[in-house]
């Protein structure tokens, strides 16, 4: 757990509130393409202005704000003593907010742009999300599992300020962005049946080899190596015997990999023979022309 990937989207120079729905809704989307859907996760939706209009109404120093609005964060992860204590006077005012909810124009706007998409069940306002770190200026989200079992799946917000910190202020831009880390994602598809199960099928399609190189002269094993880079330069998965073998072997060989179609290279170069291993049909093309032919194939892989 000490290396991990993460996958970062970030909208750069949108000063609306509609980036802030877009981002939202690219959220829910990049969970929900590995099976889960709104009975599975939620995106808890805040807005720090709503907890620093809080301050400014309570006479809280500006230099404590950054303390009370990590306290405000932990609350759900600490015993409410602890809470309470860190807050001081505040707290009465943030645990009412907490048993009543708390709104804001904009986060309401934000739900009904997410309503018009047809994601408002994957969504809910929760001003107990504030996100600890001191450079979100604004709206904030974080995503999480129903069941409530692991940390934060994803998390961002708006950071309208941070381009100008770094820069010294020579660039000002409004920003947001949130982040999707693979361990937590990772533990939430093994545990869930369909979603592991669609990841299990995802990861054997990705490995299984599409083409076959069976090359039945060895003379043409040249011919069948540059072919073979060009083909995986194009996106297909290709395989081929390394050492010379029979032709029947290599057959064999093709149909335990699950390759779809099977390249022969030998006496008719320079045409080849392509087999279509699921159909059994085979017939001759001219090299140059390859290309062209795996073209009607459309379950191969192919990016070119």
């Amino acid at each position: 757990m000490r290396e991990h990937f993460q996958l970062n989207c970030d909208i750069v120079g949108e000063e609306s509130a509609e980036p802030d729905a877009e981002l939202i809704a690219l959220a829910i989307d990049v969970v929900r393409v590995f099976g889960f859907t709104s009975q599975d996760f939620v995106v808890r939706i805040s807005d720090r202005e709503f907890w620093t209009e809080l301050l400014k109404l309570e006479k809280v120093p500006p230099d404590r704000w950054e303390e009370m609005l990590q306290t405000i964060d932990k609350s759900e992860r600490e015993p409410r003593e602890k809470t309470e204590e860190r807050l001081g006077k505040l707290a009465g005012p943030v645990f009412e907010i907490f048993e009543k909810g708390g709104e804001s124009v904009k986060l309401n706007n934000i739900m009904e742009n997410l309503r018009l998409r047809g994601l408002a069940d994957f969504a809910k306002i929760d001003v107990r999300i504030v996100r600890g770190l001191a450079y979100y200026t604004g709206i904030v989200f974080e995503v999480f599992d129903r069941a409530g079992k692991f940390r934060a799946i994803a998390g961002g917000g708006r950071y309208d300020q941070l381009i100008g910190q770094l820069s010294d202020n020579a660039v000002s831009m409004p920003a947001l962005g949130f982040a999707v880390g693979d361990v937590v994602l990772g533990e939430m598809i093994r545990s869930h049946a369909a979603a592991r199960a669609q990841m299990e099928k995802a990861i054997a399609t990705e490995r299984t080899i599409e083409i076959y190189l069976v090359i039945a002269k060895e003379e043409q094993r040249g011919n069948a190596i540059a072919m073979m880079q060009q083909l995986r330069d194009r996106g297909y998965r290709v395989d081929y015997s390394l050492a010379a073998a029979k032709v029947a072997r290599q057959f064999r060989l093709a149909e335990q990999s699950g390759a779809r179609l099977a390249i022969v290279f030998g006496d008719e170069w320079p045409q080849v023979g392509v087999k279509d291993l699921v159909s059994g049909e085979q017939r001759s093309v001219a090299h140059e022309e390859l290309f062209a032919r795996l073209a009607t194939f459309p379950t191969l892989s192919s990016r070119a």
